[in-house]
């Protein structure tokens, strides 16, 4: 295996074993996530996902998790439909994971707080609320926008990016975005040109990304399931490193998201290429980092799997 695909793959999968389609028990998804953690690929995935409603669930399993292997979570917030509520529910949010914090201080990790924001116009007030509460629990936090994917949807996820941007230039915090990218119905699937323009306004704004729901396959293809097509996370993390890389346009950034041939993805002892497209090892490295970070799955089998299908990971031992 290239040097390449592990620094590509690195934290790559943050597991979310408890949503859709998976939908699994609490027991059964902290069970995989505890095995996955201790195999020979435990060094692709990153976070267990769950939500801040569910926190105390976790308590029968953690002697599941150790010093030495602690349990890394990611904490999604409760929605909200205005900036009051915002901040009641976070306010509610953090006293719950900070009783968890309490009581199991070295066998649970919380880092990431995935916050929805209400699906209103964006303001200051709100940010530096959110930023007052988070930071005093050393969290690291990722905002949702959860503006429907209508004709007013560039408009307003434009207008929210400046706004956090202009939060993190004045606060010294790193807000960063959480896009969803999927879900169980094909109208819950953001256009190619949509991506594209986010990958674009998070790289010009210097603002972390990370991804939710539809991520499963490498490779951009049609699934009857959705009945759509399903965005590759291949086609996803290709085009927002190069994107970084390239300076891309929007159309350029869309083109490689929309290839649903395997073989434009390649990785070799030099670094990742798509197409006449290309860029070193240690680039991959800084802009996974600073850039596009990770992506929740509710499977992590089927994501390495058809990596290995790809010949792109050793074969498991």
């Amino acid at each position: 295996m290239y040097q390449s695909v592990r620094l590509f793959m690195e934290k790559l999968i943050d597991y979310a074993g408890l949503f859709p389609p998976a939908g699994l028990p609490i027991e059964a998804a902290i069970r995989n996530y505890q095995a996955y953690s201790l195999d020979q690929d435990s060094w692709m995935i990153g976070k267990f996902i769950i939500p801040v409603s569910r926190l105390q669930e976790l308590v029968p399993y953690m002697p599941l998790f150790s010093r030495d292997h602690p349990l890394m979570l990611s904490v999604i917030g409760d929605r909200s439909s205005d900036a009051d509520e915002c901040k009641e529910l976070l306010a509610e949010s953090l006293e719950k994971i900070q009783s968890l914090g309490d009581q199991f201080q070295a066998l649970a990790q919380i880092g990431v707080l995935d916050l929805p924001l209400p699906p209103i116009p964006l303001q200051a007030h709100l940010l530096e609320a959110i930023g007052r509460g988070t930071s005093k629990h050393g969290l690291q936090t990722f905002c949702e926008l959860t503006y429907a994917l209508n004709a007013e949807w560039e408009s307003r996820m434009l207008a929210a990016l400046d706004e956090i941007a202009a939060y993190n230039e004045t606060s010294g915090l790193s807000f960063g975005i959480k896009l969803r990218t999927g879900g169980i119905t094909a109208d819950a699937f953001p256009t190619a040109n949509q991506v594209a323009l986010i990958l674009a306004g998070c790289r010009d704004r210097e603002l972390s990304l990370k991804f939710t729901a539809g991520l499963h396959h490498p490779v951009r293809m049609y699934r009857n399931e959705v009945k759509t097509k399903m965005h590759g996370f291949l086609n996803v993390f290709f085009a927002g490193l190069l994107a970084y890389s390239y300076k891309l346009e929007i159309q350029n950034i869309a083109e490689i998201l929309e290839d649903e041939l395997p073989e434009s993805f390649k990785f070799s002892n030099d670094g990742l290429h798509w197409r006449h497209l290309s860029m070193t090892s240690f680039e991959i490295q800084a802009y996974r980092n600073e850039g596009v970070c990770s992506y929740g799955s509710c499977s992590f089998d089927e994501p390495r799997d058809e990596m290995r299908e790809f010949q792109l990971l050793e074969q498991r031992s």
